[in-house]
């Protein structure tokens, strides 16, 4: 069936990016602003004045103004929920002050009656099958380095425990050649091995590459994808060959983590 009406609260102020401009996916024009090498304030200064041109501010649709700069969160790209707010199909509705039975009070003080609520309020990072501690400090932020290697236990990484802005998938496939790559050398080329292991056991980097995200819990596991791709392309590239030979049968069982 169709809705009565339908209703979007937002918690806070985001920018939205269009899933194209100028007949391109949206990270393809970002892959060509990093390819020229320009600073971020420079990025960010294209990037805001090309989105001001293709779909203009949230505040035209009633939406919150954003309280940070471009790329300060994970980016928004929709192109859809601006339409429909534009076309009056869908409610722009600041943050839920209370559920009051079957209506919900918005922080502005208006109520709506509403029969159904869609959360999108994030997830928890849990790894039920392993000590917290491993890979988790107190506060809920990654121990590992890079977000993929322990420091200490050469053959625990994690795969995917990050939240880059661009696609997730070309990221994950690095990951995974490092990881290879490492194995390998661990094997066959232990001197080539050691400046990884020195490496994981360093202070983490900066994984937002310049860029300084917003404070939030969701934003733990944020990269700047084009800084983190190039960084795994390099450290693969260090490997040398060794990164292109058969992986051994197994580790060895003595390199595996255990949790105490």
């Amino acid at each position: 069936g169709q809705a009565t009406a339908v209703f979007h609260s937002m918690r806070r102020g985001y920018h939205f990016l269009p899933k194209f401009l100028l007949g391109k996916p949206i990270d393809r024009c970002g892959e060509r602003l990093h390819r020229w090498r320009l600073p971020l304030w420079l990025r960010r200064r294209i990037a805001m004045a090309m989105i001001r041109l293709s779909v203009g501010s949230p505040e035209r649709y009633g939406l919150p103004r954003p309280e940070h700069r471009l790329f300060e969160t994970h980016p928004i790209v929709n192109s859809q929920l601006l339409y429909f707010v534009g076309h009056g199909e869908i409610r722009p509705k600041p943050d839920i002050a209370r559920l009051c039975g079957d209506r919900v009070r918005f922080a502005d003080g208006s109520e709506e009656a509403i029969d159904t609520i869609v959360y999108a309020t994030g997830f928890q990072i849990d790894f039920p099958f392993l000590d917290r501690s491993l890979i988790l400090d107190e506060a809920g932020w990654p121990r590992m380095y890079l977000n993929a290697f322990h420091p200490q236990h050469d053959f625990l990484f994690v795969a995917g425990m990050i939240q880059p802005d661009g696609g997730l998938w070309r990221l994950v496939d690095y990951q995974a050649q490092l990881m290879a790559a490492f194995i390998v050398a661990c094997d066959r080329a232990p001197e080539r091995a050691e400046w990884f292991r020195r490496l994981k056991q360093s202070p983490q980097p900066d994984l937002g590459h310049g860029v300084r995200y917003v404070g939030s819990p969701r934003h733990r596991l944020e990269v700047e994808y084009f800084g983190h791709r190039d960084t795994l392309r390099r450290l693969i590239r260090r490997f040398g060959d060794v990164a292109q030979k058969p992986l051994p049968a197994s580790p060895s069982r003595d390199s595996f983590a255990s949790s105490p």
